[in-house]
């Protein structure tokens, strides 16, 4: 999910191509997990509000219907577009957690306050998530995992990391 100038809208993913004849599209979400919080939930597909009538799907890409759009030749005017939620409708987390869209963007230091980038990507994994830190033509990764992330200010939109041994490259730890 990445957040959108405006606030009451979060870009939930695009629709790729058409699925059959019925007006299903192949959907793309930014964040799997969170696929079920639109189920029968209104979004925004460019300007126009629709409801969602169904989400099937085990993985990436999920087969998603809207309610009005019955045939392929409507449904093939909506591909490539980016499907938008409203932000209340996103399920509460528990303290500590945060959604995707929320940390993407974020700026990165050290414990010392050394400025490293901005979290420009977010990789799942098994174990844990990677966030993929950029500064210009430098890149690092670093593993959202409690002896590396030692904070998320998201007032503040700032994330302080332990530097450990190996961690960055080229940087005495």
């Amino acid at each position: 999910m990445k957040l959108l100038n405006d606030m009451d809208w979060i870009s939930f993913g695009k629709l790729g191509r058409t699925h059959g004849l019925k007006g299903e599209l192949k959907f793309f979400p930014h964040d799997p997990e969170e696929v079920e919080s639109l189920r029968e939930q209104t979004v925004r597909l460019e300007e126009k509000e629709v409801k969602v009538q169904s989400i099937r799907g085990a993985n990436v890409p999920f087969i998603i219907k809207f309610e009005g759009i019955d045939d392929i030749d409507t449904a093939k005017l909506l591909t490539g577009t980016e499907v938008l939620a409203k932000r209340e409708n996103l399920k509460p987390l528990s303290e500590g957690e945060y959604y995707r869209f929320e940390i993407e963007g974020l700026a990165v230091f050290d414990e010392e306050g050394r400025p490293y980038g901005v979290i420009e990507e977010i990789i799942p994994t098994k174990s844990n998530d990677i966030y993929v830190v950029r500064n210009g033509d430098q890149e690092w990764m670093l593993p959202m995992i409690d002896s590396v992330v030692k904070s998320i200010d998201l007032e503040q939109k700032k994330l302080i990391f332990h530097n450990i041994e190996g961690l960055i490259e080229d940087t005495p730890v």
